[in-house]
């Protein structure tokens, strides 16, 4: 007979289990037995030899309709790996039991290896790769895809790489390659590694000197890598950026204080750190404290004291150098006595700060000391105080009191006419100031001479006495006496009652054109106590009144010449003349008559010869000489357009030389270049020409409707060669061709004609022969009527003036029919231009 099984556990899935980490796995236990029902207590055992505790991710269940009980484990992991077992009592007495063992497959897992690690140069370091992986993953090594081996440096280790003396070249990136032979799985895994260098300085901090009130900065700089973080801190190891005014600049180090106070002077540290390790380094800070003048007073003595002291006290950190100057000069006072003025002497010393002060000890001391005052002494003193933070500034005045003086009065004299306010002003000069009084023939003006014509303003320094002059006896000499602790003075004033000037002697006439005319005035020879301040004329056509006549006043010319303007041609004017004053107009005189010339060509331009405008200059021989430049600015002055305007300028240059058989004669060795400069205002044209160490002769002419004006001529040596000049020997041997040969040709003709002279002369006084006697005898047969001597005598009288040209308005007062003074004197001139005469009559005018 077949015999039945023994009672046993049968677990399903059969054999091993091998299931990868986080999968999940059920696992059936059922009881292979005759009577089902003679099983109890089945159940599974965990690895731990605990029964199956029941929560979500472990837990069992029982089968109600055979005996089998299921194993769920969910999201298996390495913890749950090892040998299950299904247990069961059969028949009350007979245990029976099954078992499984679990393997949990892990997959390559990279439980500790950052991709970024960080390591310090010089020192060793192990780069981390730490695998999980079930089954054992192996592990190599790659450096920038080059395979690493274990040598001298590189130690592979089953956690990481050992890497010894770590150097900047073994920064880079680095691959940990985990591979596991029995599954084929393979992972890579790029590691970066930073060489981190520590900080190192290079540049550390130093000791640094700062001004109060200004901007001050510590430095410091060091490399590391990464880059250092900086922190600067005081001497309690307080952050500096906490102080109100500072600033660190992240980057580069520097600590910045833009308002220094004299609190922050004292130990700073600058930390430069980074992962790589840490520096420290300390510097002192300095606080200068700008100078200040803390006293200068003012101080007064009188004129002559022996000593006069200036003291000035400044303070300042180092403590101030104190340099004294006076306003009224520019050279500063040195220490000790003074090489211009011995009297003056300057001492320096340090002396004890008051209790008030911010902290100083000492403040440094200056005086200067002035012996036997002087007034020139008097004035603002300046005390200097000066040391590494700046300068400080102040002034002090020093007072030199003094007795009265006038050296400040202006007038002595003053004019009033008409019963006419004046103000006689009298200025003394004193400290302190003077008092004034007013006195008029040793009477006190408003104390003993109480008179309403008299007015005082101001007593002092500055004092005005109004007078005003209803008759004669106001005018006289005015005293002006001006009184104070140190003496008195006195200043006289004269009040001159003043008047028109008489008529003006002479009106001379210089220049006659078609449109103007030109004189020169002799002044009366009483101007009525004031200066002239006017010339005037009064002019018109003979065939009109005075009554229609025009007016012309000049204001005082330097040159003394005055033009009268806007005539019109070939016409006769009528003109008499005065003079003004402050008070007014003299009486007119010196009348004349003159006709005025057709219009005509212009006059020639003047050239300004002394006028170059290039470099150069006019020599002895009258021609202008330029340098090197051949180019010359030509200007002149506008000249008198007789009646009709310019229109234009003809400018003409051309080469020339000197003719040697004529003196002054310039001979043309070249082509003419003509310019026309038409006239708007132009008095200026550049010369550009193409010469070189020749003399050039200019020729300007104003042109009007009548014609060209005569030639204005200007003789120019354009500029030579800088060479050729250099070239020439100021001591080279003199030859005969350089002889001047006119000059000697001159000299020989002039004694030629002399001794001419001479045997003509010896003739007529020894034989009565010769030209000479020939021309005394005709002057004996002939006899020049003068009708002036003929008219004396006549008259029986003596010529005691000459009515001429020059003598407008002067001259004989007698009636006499050869001279009448109702009558008009009449001298032709005539003009050069029109070859016309101009008829200028001379005529006497009862004003």
């Amino acid at each position: 007979t077949k015999r039945s099984p023994e009672p046993h556990l049968q677990i399903l899935p059969s054999g091993s289990q091998e299931i990868r980490a986080g999968k999940n796995l059920v696992l059936t236990c059922r009881a292979q037995v005759p009577n089902q029902e003679l099983i109890k207590d089945l159940k599974w055992i965990d690895p731990h030899g605990q029964i199956i505790s029941q929560d979500n991710r472990v837990y069992s269940e029982s089968h109600t309709e055979e005996a089998a009980i299921s194993l769920f484990i969910k999201r298996l992991t390495s913890e749950d790996a090892g040998l299950y077992k299904c247990s069961a009592i059969y028949a009350a007495n007979q245990e029976i039991v099954a078992s499984v063992t679990v393997s949990i497959i892990i997959g390559i897992t990279w439980s500790d290896a950052p991709t970024e690690q960080y390591a310090t140069l010089g020192t060793d370091y192990k780069l981390r790769c730490k695998v999980q992986a079930n089954p054992p993953a192996n592990i190599d090594w790659l450096k920038e895809s080059v395979i690493v081996s274990t040598g001298d440096r590189y130690v592979i280790e089953t956690d990481g790489l050992l890497i010894k003396q770590i150097s900047k070249s073994d920064g880079g990136t680095f691959t940990c390659r985990a591979r596991v032979p029995q599954t084929g799985e393979l992972e890579e895994r790029n590691i970066i590694l930073d060489v981190q260098e520590p900080p190192r300085w290079v540049l550390k901090p130093s000791n640094v000197q700062g001004i109060e009130t200004e901007k001050v900065e510590f430095k410091c700089q060091a490399l590391g890598s990464p880059h250092p973080r900086y922190t600067w801190v005081d001497r309690e190891g307080i952050d500096a950026t906490d102080k109100e005014g500072w600033k660190l600049e992240a980057n580069t180090g520097t600590l910045i204080a833009y308002q220094l106070e004299r609190k922050d002077a004292g130990q700073y540290t600058c930390i430069a750190e980074n992962n790589a390790g840490r520096l420290e380094a300390s510097a002192q800070l300095n606080v200068i404290i700008k100078p200040r003048v803390q006293e200068l007073q003012n101080q007064t003595f009188p004129v002559g004291k022996e000593k006069g002291v200036l003291t000035c006290k400044a303070s300042g950190d180092p403590l101030p150098k104190i340099i004294w100057r006076k306003w009224s000069r520019n050279e500063p006072y040195l220490p000790g006595g003074q090489p211009d003025d011995s009297r003056i002497t300057i001492e320096e010393q340090t002396v004890d700060a008051p209790d008030y002060t911010e902290g100083e000890r000492n403040w440094q001391q200056s005086t200067l000391t002035i012996d036997t005052l002087k007034r020139t002494d008097d004035g603002l003193y300046e005390c200097q105080a000066v040391n590494d933070g700046g300068k400080f500034f102040q002034s002090g005045h020093l007072t030199v009191e003094f007795g009265p003086t006038f050296e400040d009065q202006q007038t002595s004299k003053e004019w009033s006419w008409d019963q006419r306010q004046t103000n006689l002003s009298c200025m003394a000069t004193a400290i302190p100031n003077a008092t004034i009084s007013w006195w008029f023939r040793d009477l006190e003006i408003g104390r003993e001479d109480l008179d309403k014509n008299y007015d005082i303003v101001g007593h002092g320094p500055l004092s005005i006495l109004t007078v005003s002059p209803l008759a004669g006896k106001y005018y006289g000499h005015y005293t002006c006496k001006a009184d104070n602790i140190y003496g008195s003075a006195i200043h006289e004033i004269e009040l001159i009652q003043a008047h028109e000037p008489t008529q003006i002697q002479q009106a001379v006439l210089d220049k006659v054109t078609s449109t103007t005319l030109q004189f020169r005035f002799v002044p009366p020879t009483n101007i009525g106590g004031l200066p002239l301040d006017a010339y005037a004329v009064e002019y018109k056509e003979t065939r009109h009144l005075w009554n229609q006549a025009r007016r012309r006043v000049w204001p005082i010319a330097e040159n003394g010449e005055y033009i009268l303007e806007d005539l019109s041609p070939k016409t006769t004017f009528d003109l008499r003349f005065g003079c003004k004053n402050r008070v007014g107009f003299s009486p007119w005189g010196a009348g004349q008559q003159v006709t005025m010339p057709k219009r005509g060509r212009p006059e020639p331009p003047i050239l300004n010869a002394e006028d170059y405008g290039m470099a150069g200059f006019l020599n002895d021989g009258g021609f202008i000489e330029l340098d090197s430049s051949n180019k010359y600015e030509l200007s002149w002055q506008i000249p008198e357009d007789n009646g009709l305007p310019i229109d234009m300028f003809l400018l003409q240059y051309f080469p020339v030389r000197v003719e040697q058989s004529y003196s002054d004669s310039w001979v043309q060795t070249g082509d003419i270049v003509k310019i026309e400069i038409q006239n708007r205002g132009s008095v200026r044209h550049m010369l550009d020409m193409p010469y070189r160490d020749t003399y050039v002769k200019i020729v300007l002419q104003a042109h009007n409707e009548y014609g060209f004006s005569d030639e204005s001529v200007l003789i120019v040596r354009a500029g030579r060669e800088k060479e050729e000049a250099d070239e020439e020997t100021p001591n080279a041997p003199f030859t005969a061709s350089q002889l001047p040969l006119i000059p000697i040709i001159g000299s020989l003709l002039a004694v030629l004609v002399l001794l001419i002279i001479l045997i003509d002369i010896s003739c007529y006084k020894i034989n009565e022969i010769g030209f000479t006697n020939f021309l005394c005898e005709k002057a004996k047969r002939f006899k020049k009527f003068d009708p002036q001597i003929e008219n004396a005598k006549l008259n029986g009288q003596c010529l005691t003036s000459t009515h001429t040209l020059q003598g407008f308005g002067s001259g004989i007062k007698e009636n006499s029919p050869l001279l009448d003074t109702n009558a008009h004197n009449r001298v032709n001139l005539t003009s050069i231009n029109s070859n016309k005469a101009i008829t200028v009559n001379t005529v006497g005018y009862d004003v």
